[in-house]
């Protein structure tokens, strides 16, 4: 008998053969990473360990976490940009490796083109706060005493900080001098300020907020245009008369750019359920709101950002720490 095999079902065969090898292609085939710019048991890696999990469940691959901390988040954004293209790295940047650092520093390793925005995590404002020897209970009378003292001193991680860039706002609302006091961390300028040897620090909210209720500080105002749905006692800047004054520092996601769509597309959906989860709610503080975006969306959010702070670094003179 003649066995009559066209070339139709000749291919169909061959594919079928070839079946194997074509699942093995499938994404992911592989564990992944996160590269995160901290050290384990912060706040970013408690959350890249929670969307980890969540991707290994999804994905039913592992997901490593690998913290590469130092140089205000340089180390790890350049070894984000330098990772393959394939899906199998997604890498979380700080707001200043985002923002700031593109706009202060010459030799950086990486540039933004380098990523592709995925979504971000969170956001969250800083608060101004003063000791108990400071008269003061809102922004606006905060201003009118440092115009009778002439000049004050206040407290943040150092330059072109976060919270350098909310008091160099207020200083090019109101045109008050003040002093930039640079630690090491917010937890010791807020020891300073309660045993009064320093009049102010803005910082993030949860490193003044225990002095803030046991009354040793007075969080005066926090730089969001409207409370803080969990934080409802805190005043804004806006309720002061600063109707302009809206800012918060935000993280995000970004993978290196040329990953194909489809895998993008996959990752963003299974991380965005986890960021809008009660589970990862559960384990953040009460100052921070997380959300979702498209990548185009964080695209243009990192972009106007970037463009925001740019003009003021011109206007006020910010340099970066040397």
């Amino acid at each position: 008998m003649r066995c009559n095999i066209t070339r139709r079902s000749g291919l169909v065969g061959a594919l079928a053969l070839a079946s194997p090898a074509i699942a093995q292609t499938a994404f992911p085939n592989r564990s992944l990473r996160i590269i995160v710019p901290v050290a384990a048991g912060g706040i970013s890696d408690t959350i890249s360990r929670f969307l980890a999990e969540r991707l290994r469940a999804d994905l039913g691959q592992p997901v490593i976490i690998e913290n590469r901390p130092g140089a205000n988040g340089i180390l790890a954004s350049d070894a984000i940009a330098r990772a393959a293209p394939d899906g199998y790295t997604i890498g979380y940047m700080l707001y200043a490796a985002m923002t700031l650092n593109p706009l202060l520093l010459t030799n950086l390793p990486y540039k933004m083109a380098d990523f592709l925005p995925l979504t971000p995590t969170f956001k969250a404002p800083m608060v101004l706060a003063v000791g108990r020897n400071v008269p003061v209970t809102n922004v606006r009378e905060f201003v009118d005493y440092v115009r009778q003292q002439g000049i004050l001193s206040y407290g943040t991680l150092g330059p072109a900080s976060t919270g350098q860039i909310v008091m160099e706002m207020l200083r090019g609302e109101t045109g008050i001098e003040l002093e930039n006091v640079g630690y090491r961390g917010e937890t010791l300028a807020v020891t300073d300020m309660v045993a009064g040897n320093l009049p102010a620090v803005c910082i993030s909210c949860m490193n003044v907020l225990e002095q803030h209720r046991a009354g040793t500080a007075r969080i005066i105002g926090i730089s969001l245009a409207e409370r803080l749905p969990a934080l409802p006692d805190l005043p804004t800047f806006r309720e002061a008369g600063f109707p302009n004054f809206d800012y918060s520092y935000f993280h995000g996601l970004v993978m290196p750019v040329g990953t194909p769509e489809p895998i993008v597309a996959r990752l963003h959906r299974s991380i965005g359920e986890g960021l809008q989860s009660p589970e990862l709610r559960s384990r953040l503080t009460p100052d921070m709101q997380t959300f979702v975006l498209s990548p185009a969306e964080f695209g243009a959010m990192i972009t106007h950002e970037t463009s925001r702070l740019g003009e003021l670094v011109q206007a006020r003179g910010i340099r970066a720490q040397q």
